[in-house]
């Protein structure tokens, strides 16, 4: 029997579409029923302390917002503290801080942390040790004591979520990395609102799957670590472009507890043009190309993680491969079946089905309890499919700058939708 390109062509594609509604029927199974936690915030280890990292870079678009939210939502939490690193800014971001900082009387509550050159503008992961090597020295808190957060630029927590990190840590003792649920804020058009749902649901799922087989991750905005789980170490954060994953890996590597909560939300900017999205989500899957040839043997020989945790690490970090040969495939049946709609207009509409039913699904949990379903937000879920779409250049792009060794990245630009509210 002889087997033709077109044949392997659907070969792929069928296994593709098995696995990926495999993948779907699970995160569903585990997104049924919302976990709940506990809030008797009495409970809270009046000694532990909370010290907020955020590295900024240019940021004078949204550093008065940042720096007010955190002052608005800590005000009666004398516990938690915010160090803030310029990493040698050019648009006046650390004139910003100090003048926040001096008109608010908050000198002992937020603290200006100044990289200067050569030194600064060498990554987040440096900017983070500096950020640490600042607490140990300045601050000299008890190690055993101190919970470390990491939060981005434009990110906001309010008070209730802070309270909840410091009770998960003062509750778990061998608790070393917490990851928080991330969510959009002011998502107006259809591509921030996409985010958002991609952020409330899907990425949420995968981490509750994680959960249940011990290897949550770090996501970088929202993660708080035990200070004491990165003693003895000056440079526990890498400088690969998704230092947040390797940050959790070599935890999980070192065979420390991580966990994610589903509760606990970080608010954050969500990326309103098509080009800068496609921008920033190359970066991401660059990032995870530099871990999977850096740790995948690692997490294969590991004698801490099991089956199941090594399973899904591994296929993440090769999802950009699986991604571009299932993709060609698809497109490529897709046009087929066009093209011969007779013969197969029964699957197209079985595909579309299963679709809209995972979009209704999609549509319920991201409404929750809190708004009405409405077919506005079933039609948003979706566009998921095309939304799908929009990120397969951006893997394309990140497979061509690992292929080239281009490192270098234009950030994220924060304070669009501030400007625009």
């Amino acid at each position: 029997m002889n087997i033709g390109f077109l044949d392997i062509v659907f070969i792929i594609s069928f296994f593709g579409i098995v696995y990926y509604t495999i993948w779907v029927i699970l995160l569903i199974i585990h997104s049924i029923h919302d976990p709940e936690y506990r809030k008797d915030f009495e409970n809270i280890d009046p000694k532990l302390q909370l010290f907020v990292l955020i590295p900024m870079l240019n940021e004078a678009g949204v550093v008065q917002q940042t720096l007010s939210k955190f002052l608005e939502h800590t005000q009666t939490l004398p516990q938690v503290q915010l160090g803030v690193i310029d990493d040698c800014s050019s648009d006046g971001t650390a004139d910003l801080i100090q003048k926040f900082i001096e008109e608010n009387q908050c000198e002992k509550k937020i603290h200006l942390i100044r990289r200067t050159f050569p030194n600064a503008q060498t990554g987040k992961g440096d900017a983070l040790n500096y950020g640490l090597e600042f607490i140990r020295q300045t601050i000299k808190v008890k190690e055993d004591e101190t919970i470390i957060g990491v939060l981005d630029a434009d990110a906001i927590m309010k008070e209730e979520d802070f309270q909840k990190v410091l009770l998960q840590f003062s509750t778990a003792p061998k608790l070393a990395l917490l990851q928080t649920k991330v969510r959009m804020i002011h998502a107006k058009n259809w591509l921030q609102k996409m985010q958002d749902i991609e952020f409330a649901t899907i990425n949420d799922w995968i981490q509750r799957v994680r959960n249940k087989i011990n290897n949550a991750a770090a996501s970088g905005n929202g993660q708080f670590i035990r200070m004491s789980s990165v003693e003895g170490n000056d440079t526990p954060w890498g400088n690969a472009l998704l230092e947040d994953f390797e940050f959790s890996t070599n935890f999980l590597l070192d065979n420390k507890e991580t966990f994610y909560r589903t509760d606990i939300v970080v608010y954050q900017e969500a990326v309103d043009k098509v080009k800068p999205f496609i921008r920033q989500r190359s970066r991401w899957v660059q990032g995870g190309l530099d871990c999977t040839f850096k740790y995948m043997k690692r997490i294969f020989h590991s004698p801490y993680l099991k089956f199941w945790a090594k399973f899904e690490m591994i296929f993440f970090m090769l999802l950009p491969f699986f991604t571009i040969m299932v993709g060609f495939c698809n497109f490529t049946s897709l046009i087929f079946a066009l093209c011969n709609i007779d013969l197969f207009f029964n699957l197209i509409l079985g595909l579309t089905g299963i679709n809209f039913l995972l979009a209704t699904h999609t549509a319920v949990k991201y409404c929750g309890h809190d708004q009405k379903l409405k077919f506005k937000t079933i039609f948003y879920c979706g566009g998921m499919m095309i939304y799908n779409i929009i990120l397969f250049p951006a893997i394309i792009i990140a497979f061509y700058r690992k292929i080239t060794n281009k490192k270098t990245w234009i950030k994220t630009t924060h304070g669009v939708s501030t400007a625009s509210s």
